[in-house]
């Protein structure tokens, strides 16, 4: 199992083996959520669907390397909170009741295979 991540740029290094390639804390975001999206995680999860709603603007365009600074704790909270949730289910094997319920999830969603 995953260890918990606990800082933006940890959570950078997971999101990518090139983690510089993230600006900022918008782009980490943004990986995030494309992550839970896959249909891995979002047949277990999809509280992440509103998270970037829920941050402010300035957050989203700092610098990652800036990020972890005390004015955007609450806001770093939000984010490795989804964090922690969403890497595991994306690691875990799928037995076949997931994939039973993704199949299921896809068809009412009218999304092909």
């Amino acid at each position: 199992m995953t260890e918990k991540i606990e800082s933006l740029s940890e959570l950078a290094s997971q999101l990518s083996d090139n983690p510089s390639d993230f600006r900022t804390v918008g782009d980490v975001v943004d990986s995030l959520v494309h992550l839970g999206n896959t249909d891995k995680v979002y047949a277990r999860h999809d509280d992440h669907l509103g998270l970037r709603s829920d941050l402010s603007n300035a957050f989203l365009r700092a610098p990652l390397a800036e990020a972890d600074s005390p004015k955007f704790e609450v806001e770093v909270n939000l984010v490795l909170e989804q964090a922690n949730t969403i890497i595991p289910l994306s690691e875990r094997t799928l037995n076949e009741d997931d994939l039973e319920e993704i199949a299921e999830d896809r068809a009412r969603l009218g999304l092909k295979d």
